[in-house]
């Protein structure tokens, strides 16, 4: 029987990875990894291929969810699965190693950095302060979901901040395309979570060196360049003074 080690790849490239990471890399029959949950730095994989000189195969979300690529070499052979930021967030990768351990495959998980802590920590917030994280989803003419909203309604309500996602598929959600989108909901729903003089904080390349984080009204936030994708918004609850002032280190001039 093989095994199955789920390694997390960091915020934003190979220069993420930990040293335990690097070592399990390096002694794996086979390394899978994906970038469908989270988009890094591009020529990643590829570059992390060239340093541990082993072939790394790109999977997509099909083939993941599907598991069955994943599996049958794991129950042979030493298999390394390479995740973007910490390998646990995602649901996704839970019913693999679940998937796994069930046909009695040992599991070990290699930890790393998120972006749900690097994002939270780079704006200054408090963790304890977040309500339920949400992501807001490309609309289509037949699919058009606004949970995302009511779940920033519950945590404002409540006073907490709210963590928002952007979507991914074949690109990454841009951050004005996102407010506007939430805007659009607001039309609808009118419960003041994405008026024009809404506060939001937008991040951009968190982890990067061309890391970019603005903090302001929407509208005024419409108008400014916000950086690179791959983006993700915080919308503040309420606001503890020292939040505040950390968050006007990121306030865009005049507000």
């Amino acid at each position: 029987m093989g095994k199955l080690v789920l390694v997390g790849l960091g915020v934003w490239d190979e220069g993420d990875l930990s040293l335990r990471g690097l070592r399990e890399l390096e002694r794996s029959d086979v390394i899978f990894a994906e970038q469908y949950t989270s988009k890094m730095k591009e020529k990643t994989i590829e570059s992390l291929s060239k340093k541990v000189g082993k072939e790394i195969k790109l999977l997509g979300r099909e083939e993941v969810e599907n598991q069955k690529i994943i599996l049958e070499e794991a129950k042979k052979k030493n298999v390394a699965f390479l995740v973007p930021g910490d390998p646990l967030i995602s649901t996704t990768h839970i019913s693999l190693k679940l998937a796994a351990e069930k046909l009695g495959i040992e599991t070990e998980i290699i930890h790393s950095s998120s972006i749900f802590t690097a994002a939270i920590g780079e704006c200054g917030l408090q963790v304890y302060k977040f309500g339920k994280p949400c992501t807001l989803a490309f609309w289509s003419e037949k699919y058009k979901p606004k949970s995302s909203y009511d779940a920033i309604y519950e945590n404002k309500r409540r006073g907490l901040h709210s963590l928002v996602f952007l979507d991914i598929g074949e690109r990454c959600m841009e951050a004005k395309e996102a407010l506007e989108l939430l805007m659009k909901i607001e039309k609808e729903k009118k419960k003041g979570i994405a008026r024009k003089d809404s506060f939001v904080v937008v991040l951009s390349r968190v982890g990067s060196k061309e890391q970019k984080i603005t903090y302001g009204k929407i509208e005024k936030l419409l108008k400014e360049e916000l950086g690179k994708p791959p983006f993700i918004l915080v919308i503040p609850g309420k606001l503890h003074f020292v939040e505040e002032e950390a968050l006007n280190l990121f306030k865009i001039s005049g507000e």
